[in-house]
């Protein structure tokens, strides 16, 4: 994605909804989704989409233009997501972390790929390869600049290679993100062979492998987060990045609090792990 816009410092992480269509074995949310599930699939509804405007249009008064990465859960689950984005598009950047579980002609007919583009995960236990393929052909032909993620759970790694070839047959770049869990016993990523070891490296994302395959703490380390990024929960709760969520840190505000909560200084990072990609460029050389 191109644009002067994409060129301002900051950026934010926006879990629009916790609600997801599939039930993926590796996804973190599934204790979520287990023992309670109606809170989890109802936080989206404790903020209007007027709120949500009024919120990213302070954001740009405050300090110009985000990066906005809209995730889930699946994110076209929202009711009012595509006017969501209308409207912070005008001022914003926006990606969309999606399944592309739903129609292209959704996206093609509403949204604009000079200020929208989208990752899209491919789930083999709920999508097909070849159909994915195409969505993503339809995408990247109407201009919209799109990338491609599969997670590297430990059972797909037979068909890893075939799948990737198939997704970039549509022209776009495909990553592979490092399962973070258990299987068989085993802790990942920490349990990868060289060989698995190699082919993530081949597909990661350009920041910080090393952090992303647990080789490297960030722990300790300055990070950005919090002065030049935050995230966001769909229910307009403010955070320092994921770990403060998982750590069970104090928020940084609400979305209701009429200011934008953006430190003055870089902070060390206080979580043993960092996998997000969005979030683990903002630490600091190291």
């Amino acid at each position: 994605m191109s644009g002067k816009r994409m060129d301002g410092p900051y950026s934010a992480g926006w879990d629009i909804i916790h609600s997801c269509d599939y039930r993926c074995p590796y996804c973190f949310f599934i204790p979520s989704w287990t023992t309670d599930a109606e809170a989890t699939n109802a936080r989206h509804l404790v903020v209007s989409k007027e709120e949500w405007l009024r919120f990213w249009d302070l954001c740009y008064k405050a300090a110009g233009s985000f990066q906005i990465e809209i995730a889930g859960g699946e994110p076209f689950r929202h009711p009012d997501l595509v006017p969501i984005v209308q409207g912070i598009a005008r001022r914003h950047s926006v990606r969309i972390v999606t399944n592309l579980s739903v129609a292209p002609a959704l996206i093609l007919d509403h949204l604009d790929p000079k200020t929208v583009c989208f990752s899209v995960s491919f789930h083999p236990q709920f999508a097909s390869a070849e159909v994915l393929a195409e969505k993503l052909r339809r995408l990247a032909v109407a201009g919209f600049p799109t990338a491609a993620s599969i997670v590297a759970y430990p059972p797909y790694f037979p068909e890893l290679a075939g799948w990737l070839g198939i997704l970039e047959s549509a022209g776009v770049r495909c990553y592979l993100n490092p399962f973070q869990g258990v299987w068989e016993g085993a802790r990942y990523p920490q349990s990868y062979t060289m060989g698995e070891v190699e082919l993530l490296r081949r597909h990661a994302f350009a920041a910080e492998p090393a952090v992303r395959l647990a080789e490297r703490s960030p722990r300790g380390r300055l990070c950005a987060a919090g002065r030049r990024y935050f995230r966001i929960w769909p229910d307009g709760t403010i955070y320092r990045c994921c770990a403060a969520t998982e750590l069970g840190l104090k928020p940084l505000g609400h979305v209701r609090d009429g200011k934008v909560p953006l430190s003055a200084a870089d902070a060390p990072c206080p979580a043993e792990r960092c996998f997000a990609p969005n979030e683990v460029v903002h630490l600091s050389p190291g």
